[in-house]
C-alpha cells in the first residue's frame, strides 16, 4: 500500500491566507490567516507561482479548509 502524503507550497489568497499550504494531487489544505474574506467566497489565488481557480469548502472533521483547484493557463 503507497500513502500519498502529498507536498508544500506557497499559497496567496487574497484576504485568506498568505503561507505554505499541503497539497495533494489537484487539492490544497490550509488555515485562514486573514481575515478581511470568506475562504468560501475567493474564487483564484496563487498556488506556488501560478494561478489557480479555487472551489473552497470547510473540512468537515477539523479547523481546516480544502479546496479543488485547477491552473489557469
Amino acid at each position: 500500500m503507497k500513502i500519498d502524503n502529498g507536498r508544500r507550497a506557497q499559497l496567496e489568497i487574497a484576504g485568506v491566507f498568505s503561507g505554505v499550504a499541503g497539497v495533494q494531487g489537484n487539492r490544497v489544505s490550509f488555515l485562514p490567516n486573514r481575515s478581511t474574506a470568506r475562504p468560501e467566497s475567493v474564487k483564484g489565488g496563487m498556488l506556488g507561482g501560478q494561478p489557480v481557480r479555487l472551489t473552497t469548502t470547510k473540512d468537515p472533521s477539523g479547523p481546516f479548509y480544502t479546496a479543488r483547484f485547477e491552473v489557469i493557463e
